[in-house]
């Protein structure tokens, strides 16, 4: 709780697998969706029943996310590991992916959307911003609340010494734990071949 009495925490109770037991008298809330949260040094991930609310906006008014049923991929070694409970930060987290509802399609305000990539440690992220007509990507990247969405998105990361990539639709990725950001080609995008800033390209090459 915060000083105005607001829960500061977020809490998912995931399931190990998408199967569940048949139950002819229950009626299931919301659809299970795969729900993965990526950190420096590891995976978490699971199976929940996400409701209508966008996960953008859940993880954007919460400081911490307590996941129940949790499994633990260490990037270190690739080994997973079932965990109970965990309580992470979500200052922590460089991006969480759940394959949800998108939201209130009456909400949504014009934008144009710009094909960007980021890197956080061993994390390439590609996919379009959303941004107003007009503005700088890269800009409103940056000027935005800490938890971005990116469409049409795909990650990729080394575990275990494997490189591996996921699409992935739409990922939240966390604006300050990147360590750059900036606007690629389309052909770069689908490509996966990102250009460092500095002159290097990405393991996709």
């Amino acid at each position: 709780m915060d000083r105005d009495g607001r829960d500061t925490r977020l809490h998912f109770i995931l399931q190990r697998t998408p199967e569940e037991v048949f139950e002819p008298d229950s009626v299931c809330e919301a659809p299970l969706v795969r729900f993965v949260a990526y950190a420096r040094e590891h995976r978490l991930f699971g199976w929940v029943h996400l409701h209508a609310e966008r996960l953008t906006d859940l993880v954007s008014t919460h400081r911490e996310l307590e996941l129940s049923d949790v499994e633990i991929e260490s990037l270190e070694d690739g080994r997973t590991r079932a965990v109970d409970r965990v309580v992470i930060d979500v200052g922590e987290l460089v991006a969480v992916h759940a394959s949800g509802p998108r939201g209130d399609a009456s909400l949504r305000q014009r934008t144009r959307m710009h094909p960007v990539a980021m890197q956080s440690g061993s994390y390439m992220i590609g996919g379009h911003l959303h941004a107003p007509p007009g503005a700088d990507p890269v800009r409103s990247f940056r000027e935005r609340p800490g938890m971005i969405p990116l469409t049409d998105a795909w990650i990729e990361y080394w575990s275990g010494g494997r490189r591996t990539k996921h699409a992935i639709g739409t990922i939240i990725v966390n604006r300050d734990a990147a360590e750059w950001v900036r606007t690629v080609t389309d052909d770069e995008l689908i490509d996966g071949a990102i250009q460092h800033p500095s002159g290097g390209l990405s393991a996709e090459a």
